[in-house]
């Protein structure tokens, strides 16, 4: 299993979500963190998600610093996904 950090882009696999990308803002254990996309899931209210739930990604952005001192806003989380996140192609 691999290890999720703060910061990392990842899309969800099952439930409702499927198919939707997020930043991991916390890690809660081995097997659960919370995820926000500014959205539908603000960091007010963050998604919490079984890790076996997710796709991880190798792109990941350098926010724990943010985090810590809780100056990352919903905007900031958005524009980072949007950067991060596979742009897909329209046919």
């Amino acid at each position: 299993m691999e290890v999720l950090r703060p910061g990392q882009l990842v899309r969800s696999r099952a439930g409702r979500d499927r198919g939707s990308h997020y930043l991991v803002i916390k890690v809660l254990g081995p097997r659960e963190v919370l995820l926000s996309d500014g959205r539908r899931r603000p960091l007010g209210k963050p998604k919490k998600k079984n890790v076996t739930h997710l796709q991880p990604y190798l792109r990941c952005a350098e926010i724990e610093e943010l985090i810590d001192s809780q100056k990352l806003t919903d905007s900031q989380v958005i524009k980072i996904l949007c950067e991060l996140a596979p742009q897909e192609e329209e046919v």
